[in-house]
């Protein structure tokens, strides 16, 4: 059985802990909350514990506020040790944050679920399939497997993180059974206009200004085939609006039919600068962001900047060049 490793691994211990890469997005906190509630429908002791905030679209997925923000140890329970963590959508230890330095050092072990293209060999103890849609889609096989009861709360959380990652269901790796999937969460009573209404029509009138600041930073390289945007941490102060409120912005570019790869810079307000990368068809963005030290899908990725944007950015389209060759 396919899924008896984490079977096993739920089933031997009591106590557990749940995290997700850092800047969580509706597959980690979906994940997050329903993995969470059928433990506790198991009578399993259970902590959720993120780097960074819940988006706010993303919070009436965690009504009962299960998610903390890990800042010190003195949030961490007494009895630390006999914990076990479970790491959500992110297949990278050093993409958890904080928890990589607080907890995973202390509890007995750690399990991974994730569905990112990955170097990582699947082993016991790790869970990475690189074709499914979102870590959600492993989660209910995981549930059928253990014959786990799925409430509305839980259901809600499965559909919402299969729906952010898939981009509502038009992502390559949407396959039919993630609309099997859907069609049984929708069939226990999930409200697909509901979650669309929380996960894109939420946002803030200051996000749209800060849409509009980001899209005039707009440049097309590669004979107009990649196009490149940038937020900064004074874009967002003036807006007045949220760094995660930004997350949609890279998809934009892509509208138009000759631009294949949309990169979008982006700087928290602490002033940490990231690249994401998005593109069509063949085009391997996820082999540009492992060679900085990044990862996600081939037509989804992204990586922290350790270098200057602009260093940075002439590196990435000389990484880029090599499919447009043809055509410059």
């Amino acid at each position: 059985m396919f899924f008896k490793p984490v079977i096993d691994f739920i089933t031997r211990y009591d106590k557990f802990i749940l995290t997700a890469h850092e800047t969580p997005d509706g597959d980690a906190i979906g994940s997050e909350c329903a993995l969470a509630r059928v433990l506790k429908k198991m009578g399993k002791k259970v902590k959720i514990f993120n780097s960074d905030i819940t988006p706010s679209k993303f919070r009436f997925i965690d009504a009962q506020k299960d998610i903390k923000i890990l800042k010190n140890k003195s949030q961490l329970p007494k009895d630390i040790k006999d914990y076990v963590l479970f790491i959500l959508d992110t297949n990278d230890t050093n993409n958890i944050g904080v928890v990589a330095d607080l907890i995973l050092p202390v509890v007995k072990k750690h399990f991974i679920i994730d569905h990112h293209d990955s170097d990582i060999p699947v082993f016991s103890g790790n869970l990475i399939q690189r074709s499914a849609s979102s870590t959600a889609e492993l989660l209910y096989q995981i549930f059928q497997d253990m014959n786990a009861e799925i409430d509305l709360s839980i259901a809600n959380a499965l559909y919402t993180a299969i729906v952010y990652d898939t981009g509502s269901f038009v992502y390559p790796k949407t396959t039919a059974l993630t609309f099997k999937i859907a069609y049984e969460m929708v069939s226990l009573g999930v409200n697909p206009n509901n979650i669309f209404a929380h996960v894109y029509e939420c946002n803030s009138i200051s996000s749209v200004i800060l849409e509009s600041k980001v899209l005039s930073t707009l440049k097309l390289e590669l004979n107009d085939h990649v196009a490149i945007q940038t937020m900064t941490k004074e874009t967002i102060l003036e807006s007045g609006s949220k760094y995660e409120e930004a997350d949609q912005i890279i998809n934009i570019p892509l509208k138009a039919e000759a631009i294949r790869v949309s990169i979008f810079f982006k700087q928290d307000i602490n002033g940490l600068l990231r690249c994401s990368l998005r593109s069509k068809g063949d085009i391997d963005v996820v082999e540009i962001a492992r060679s900085f030290g990044g990862g996600g899908h081939k037509n989804a990725a992204g990586f922290k900047c350790r270098e200057p944007g602009e260093i940075i950015r002439k590196k990435v389209l000389q990484k880029l060049e090599k499919y447009f060759k043809d055509e410059l």
